[in-house]
């Protein structure tokens, strides 16, 4: 049995040497439980030419000049070498190469001084928990959602453990970092989205270091507004769980969280999401992202003193289409010290100035269990509350696109059902951008 080592930096050369038979290594270990990834050949061997792309190594195991097996892996800034990749081919499994691929892939990365390696495998896979423990590595106690394409073309999210093997005595797993963050734009609305498993932690204070270690790391960019996490969903035909960090509904979240699960790509599914009891339908379609919005059965409309009084699952929105001198952060704080429409019994409460005229809409929410208001870039709920505001005015159903504070447009659709006297149907269309997806300090 061979071994070859891939680490030669031109392009041409590399897509001579990763030929069918090792992106077929990749694709038929991938396929099997508890895996079960659909990956093509052009996938596979994208994901191990960006290893190269770092840095890093392949390592391949032969016979009879044949791929049999594959580790891979790349240097990280922080002195650890991160392994990305473990493949043995089915038919050799269980004959111990896997563990001989993975000393392979030691030895490729000797040379390069790294403090420590580190790697992910899903919490199902027993078998490679338990090769990996006995080759030094213990578990660093993270965890994280990953999302899969799965060989029946759904796409489900498991969670993935991660495991540390220090070479240098005192060198320890970062435990002030998050292994991914996503820094999501959904037309405004700066969200982080935040794939760490920790809904026991203090999320007060988890949103506080999110927002200032963006703002601090990356002010080049716009500060995050809110932060979610993405979980397994409780409900096996949802896509994910979103769970906001005050247990609020959140379109945009929402919509950001959809976009990144799918990367983009056309679909159609259902979702959870914290403050709404019943899954909610999405597309992606044309590189947009529509997602039905929660309308409570004993739906709430009504004319206030202020304007019309929208009640959402999750959150209620107050839209304001008249002439108002006081901002929606001054309206929305004088209803606080008045407790006014029982907003303090509320997971959130919103603010929704809009001019007919221009289309243009501007937002400020209040979040009951992190105690934070913000004048908002863009609001789902808020424009969502706009469109079921007019239809109810109206009584009939409209299509509108709301202009964000942000200068982009999203588009919300609210069905009027005449014989029920009410909308029936709502639902918001935008794009999301992505500006950020990698680890993040929280110190």
């Amino acid at each position: 049995m061979e071994t070859n080592i891939l680490a030669e930096t031109e392009a041409a050369r590399l897509q001579e040497k990763i030929g069918a038979d090792v992106t077929g290594v990749y694709r038929s270990a991938f396929a099997l439980p508890p895996y079960e990834e659909d990956f093509s050949d052009e996938e596979a061997e994208a994901n191990l030419l960006g290893l190269i792309g770092k840095g890093g190594d392949i390592v391949v195991r032969r016979v009879n000049g044949t791929a049999v097996s594959l580790a891979g892996g790349f240097p990280r800034a922080d002195g650890v070498y991160q392994i990305e990749e473990l493949a043995v081919r089915p038919d050799y499994q269980e004959m111990g190469i896997g563990r001989q691929t993975l000393r392979d892939l030691f030895l490729a990365a000797a040379g390069k001084a790294a403090l420590a390696f580190e790697l992910r495998t899903t919490e199902a896979n027993a078998k490679a928990i338990s090769l990996y423990t006995s080759e030094g590595f213990l578990p660093d106690g993270a965890m994280e959602a990953v999302a899969s394409r799965r060989k029946s073309g759904r796409i489900e999210i498991d969670n993935r453990v991660y495991l540390f093997k220090p070479l240098i005595e005192g060198v320890m797993s970062e435990k002030d970092k998050l292994k991914r963050v996503v820094v999501a734009y959904p037309s405004g609305n700066t969200t982080a989205v935040v794939f760490d498993q920790l809904l026991a932690a203090d999320r007060k204070q988890l949103n506080t270091q999110v927002m200032e270690n963006w703002k601090k790391g990356y002010s080049q960019f716009p500060e995050v507004e809110q932060c979610c996490f993405v979980t397994k969903p409780v409900n096996k035909e949802a896509l994910a769980r979103v769970e906001l960090f005050g247990g609020e509904f959140c379109a945009n979240a929402t919509r950001s969280v959809i976009w990144m699960l799918t990367g983009g790509r056309d679909y159609f599914g259902t979702i959870e999401v914290s403050g709404v009891d019943r899954l909610l339908k999405f597309k992606v379609e044309n590189s947009i992202v529509t997602l039905e919005m929660p309308l409570p059965e004993e739906q709430s409309v009504k004319e206030v003193a202020e304007g019309m009084l929208v009640q959402l699952d999750g959150i209620a929105q107050l839209v304001v289409t008249g002439t108002e001198a006081r901002t929606p952060k001054q309206l929305l704080s004088e209803l606080k010290a008045g407790n006014r429409y029982s907003l303090a019994e509320q997971p959130a409460f919103g603010v929704s100035y809009y001019e007919s005229a221009t289309g243009n809409a501007r937002f400020n929410v209040w979040v009951k269990a992190v105690d934070t208001d913000f004048d908002e870039s863009a609001c789902g709920s808020g424009t969502c509350a706009i469109g079921v505001a007019l239809a109810a005015k109206r009584r009939e159903s409209v299509t509108v696109n709301v202009v964000q504070p942000s200068g982009e447009v999203i588009a919300v659709t609210a069905v009027w059902d005449e014989q029920k006297g009410k909308v029936v149907r709502a639902e918001i269309s935008g794009q999301v951008n992505i500006l950020y997806d990698g680890p993040l300090s929280l110190s």
